[in-house]
Parts: structure tokens; sequence; C-alpha cells
């Protein structure tokens, strides 16, 4: 026994033995536990919300943040869409707005031109009593030194007009044995493909003739007009043109008509040749051939007193199926303020340049397939639109004699 309990058995004088031994048990039991440590106390029930600081939109997480400065403030409230500026626009809608004003301005300018050459008075106002005047073919305001200078001052009009381009345009339909009728200066001589023309020159001249047929160009060529001046224009043309020409010397045949029309100049044995004549009258066959294969007309109609006997006339010499005759025109167009300006007009204008700018060509066409049998429309156009419908591009062909009996 240790010396605690020792002293307290000493201590418990009359006590039972079995109240000693639970005294004593208990002491033990006291001395082995140590004394209990005191309990925390029981956390409370309520919950809080737990705080969270505010961050900015344009706070960026890599950036340690100051905390000596306090919060960006909120952005402003939203009022919309922002409205667009006229640059913002004009960025949008620039390259529309561009080509309307190139086309008003081009329209703008036409009609602009025609108002004003209709300010003086002119002897016809209308198409009535002067359309029936016997045109000259070409004024005497166009003879003489008058034609190349007039053919050099179409340049610039031609141009913007887009003329040039319908030129070169028509020249590619230029094929075989070919007519131009009212060729004036020759303005379309340089687009023509003129190669295999060197090509039947040196074979007629060897006598080795290739199988007939068409070609990609001009193989013979035959130019007509009523004017002798306009003819020498298109001479010093076609030495340029053609390569063979500038050492080929014409051989001049002299009129034998009783209006002075008639001469001929032909150069390489007859595979080029300048006619003048009147387009009314019977018209030269090729030189080679029975039949043109390829009729061009550029601007022709409006200077002959009777443009639907020349079409007609024009189908007696065009090679039947295969044979076209192509037209390249001007005159009335789509709109009554144009038509009505070239009406009263067209007096003056004939006066200048022998020719009725106002006809309706289209109705021109329809009466010569009505009055010449065999001959038909294989397409009507207008090509330019900036013209307003004023330029006509027009093709015709005959019909075999199959098909026409």
């Amino acid at each position: 026994m240790n010396v605690p309990t020792r002293r307290l058995a000493t201590a418990v004088v009359g006590f039972s033995p079995l109240q000693c031994r639970l005294a004593s048990s208990s002491v033990r039991q006291a001395v082995k536990t140590p004394p209990a440590k005191p309990s925390s106390p029981t956390p409370s029930s309520r919950v809080t919300r737990s705080y969270k600081p505010f961050v900015s939109p344009s706070y960026n997480s890599t950036q340690k943040p100051n905390i000596s400065s306090s919060p960006p403030p909120p952005p402003p409230p939203s009022h919309g869409p922002k409205a667009d500026t006229l640059l913002d626009i004009w960025r949008r809608a620039w390259l529309p707005l561009t080509g309307a004003s190139i086309l008003a301005g081009f329209l703008g300018f036409y009609i602009l031109g025609t108002t004003v050459a209709t300010i003086k008075s002119s002897p016809c106002s209308s198409s009535a009593p002067c359309e029936h005047a016997t045109p000259t073919g070409r004024p005497p305001a166009l003879s003489g030194d008058n034609a190349e200078q007039f053919d050099k001052e179409l340049n610039l009009p031609e141009w913007w007009m887009g003329i040039t381009k319908l030129r070169k345009k028509l020249a590619v339909h230029a094929k075989g044995t070919v007519l131009e009728l009212a060729m004036g200066s020759g303005r379309n001589l340089e687009y023509y493909n003129w190669e295999p023309l060197s090509t039947a020159v040196e074979a007629a001249r060897t006598g080795n003739i290739p199988p007939p047929k068409i070609p990609q160009g001009i193989t013979s060529f035959t130019g007509l007009d009523i004017s002798v001046d306009m003819l020498d224009v298109s001479r010093q043309r076609l030495a340029k043109s053609v390569p063979p020409m500038a050492a080929s010397a014409p051989i001049v045949k002299a009129s034998s008509m009783a209006d002075h029309t008639g001469g001929q100049l032909s150069f390489l044995d007859g595979h080029v040749r300048l006619v003048n004549s009147d387009a009314h009258h019977p018209l030269p066959p090729p030189t080679h051939t029975e039949k043109y294969d390829t009729i061009i007309q550029t601007f022709g109609l409006c200077s002959v007193s009777d443009p639907v006997a020349v079409l007609s006339n024009l189908a007696t010499v065009v090679r039947p199926g295969t044979g076209r005759i192509i037209l390249l025109e001007h005159g009335k167009g789509y709109y009554g303020l144009v038509n009505g300006l070239l009406d009263k007009n067209a007096g003056k204008h004939f006066a200048k340049y022998g020719c009725w700018w106002n006809r309706d060509i289209e109705a021109i066409v329809e009466d010569a397939v009505s009055a010449t049998p065999g001959l038909e429309v294989v397409k009507i156009e207008r090509p330019n639109i900036t013209q307003m419908g004023t330029l006509v591009w027009v093709e015709l062909k005959m019909a075999t004699k199959e098909k026409t009996a």
C-alpha cells in the first residue's frame, strides 16, 4: 500500500471492511483518472454570409490587387446601340454609290448634250416632211480635207459612248469574203483579222487553192461608199492595217455612171477593193466567189433614202444559210424624252451629217423582212444601256433555197 492509501485507511476508523474496500477502490480510481478539461462552448446555430469582394470587369487575375486603393466605380448604364456616323455609312455604301454616280453622269451627259444641240431652231421639228428628203449620203461639209478631220473628231465621242468597243466586237464576225457597206473613213479596218488574207493571196499566186471553208478572218474584202473623199481616207487606213497592201499598186477603174459613182480601186489581185457606189444600186459581187460570207454596215441606214430597199439589196448578195448581215445602227431609243429631243433636232443633224438619227431601226428591219422572201432575223439587241437604247445591233441571214421553196 502506498502512503496516501495508508493515511486514508488510518483515518477511516469505525468503517466496516466492505466500506473500507469501496472507499479504497474510489481513491485508486480518482488517482488514475486525470481531471477532465473544460469543454469548449457549443457553437451557435446562426449562419452568417461569407464576404465576397467586388471585382471590376477589367480586373486581371494575374495582377496583384492594390489593397490600399479603392475598387473602381461600376460602368455607366448602357443607352442602346451606338448611332452610325457618316464615315461608317460611307464605308458600307461607297461602291454602289460610286457606280450609281458614274451611271448617272453618263446619262446626264448624254441628255445634256442632246438638249444643248436643240437650243437653236432646226429646219424640221419632226420627221414628217423632212424625213422624205433624199439623203445625199455624205454632205458637202464632209468632203475634201474635212473628211479626214471629221474622222479624227469621232475618236473621243465614240470611245466614251462605247462605240469603239462595239466596233471591235463587230469586227470579230467579219469572216471569209466580206462586204462593208457605207464604210466611210474605214473606222472598222484596224480591228479586222487580216491574217487569212495574206494566206489567200499567196495561195492564189501559187495556184494552191485551199479547200472551201469560212476561216476566222477575212480572205477578201470589198468596201463601198458614196463619197470618194471618205474612200480616200479608208485607202490610207488599209495601207496601215493590211500588211500585203504596202507593196501593192492599185488598179484604178474609172466611173461609168452618170452620177460619177462606180469608180473602183483594186489591190492584191482583186482580194481588196474600194468601190465608189450608191447602196441603192446593184452591188458588186465578190471577185473569187458568188456570194459574200459576211456583210458589215455601221451607221448606214440613217443616211439612205430608202433603208428597206437597201436591206433587200444586201439580201441578194449574201450567202444563203451560213452568210450573215451584221448592222450596228443608231435611232430611236427607250424613252420618249430622248426620242423627242432626237426628233426636234433631226433636220439640223441631217443638214450637217446627212444622217437621220431618229429612225426606228427595229421597224425598218421588220419591214425589210416582210418585203424580202427568205430574209430572217437572227438577233436584234440594244447593247449599250448608257445610250438609252439608241444603239441597235442587228443580225440577219438568208434562208436556203430548200427552206424558201
